[in-house]
């Protein structure tokens, strides 16, 4: 009897290990992790160990949606123009249109990408995004001179023009 409680216990323990470190693995994003892909420029994909080697930027950022609530976060990442110039875009792009992970799209033009606050970002007060594997791991969070509709979550593509 004592053997088969021994044993039970062991395949018990065994499973919850292999569960553990199956979810881990799970929610730990690799540095070679494709984080951007790229259409429009020389490199066609930019990886975690790529984006957060860049020069990082972290600023204070207040959005107001459409209903009036305005929220306020400290935001990481890297500006447009450390972007551009790691993937090799086009000195003479207009524009740049983001895709996120449920297909939503946005165009922006040079002046919201240049803005002074508006940013890549990887962390929102200091967490990450997001950790959901999912999802698009950047937000382009625009300028306080723009409203929240001129932001995009959960990128995952980004198309120069």
């Amino acid at each position: 009897m004592r053997t088969i409680k021994t044993r039970t216990l062991l395949f018990v323990a065994s499973l919850m290990i292999l569960f553990a470190s199956s979810c881990a693995a799970q929610k730990t994003a690799g540095a070679d992790e494709v984080l951007l892909t790229i259409e429009g420029a020389e490199k066609s994909e930019l990886t975690r160990e790529e984006f957060m080697s860049l020069e990082q930027c972290t600023y204070e950022i207040s959005r107001t949606n459409s209903k009036g609530k305005t929220t306020t976060g400290t935001y990481k990442g890297i500006r447009w123009e450390t972007l551009a110039e790691a993937v090799g875009a086009p000195k003479d792009a207009k524009s740049v249109t983001v895709i996120a992970t449920d297909g939503f799209s946005q165009g922006y033009g040079l002046d919201v990408l240049n803005a002074e606050k508006s940013m890549f970002a990887i962390q929102k007060d200091g967490e990450p995004i997001t950790e959901e594997a999912e999802n698009g791991q950047i937000w382009f969070c625009a300028d306080e001179s723009f409203t929240a509709n001129f932001w995009t979550k959960f990128i995952t593509k980004i198309v120069i023009e």
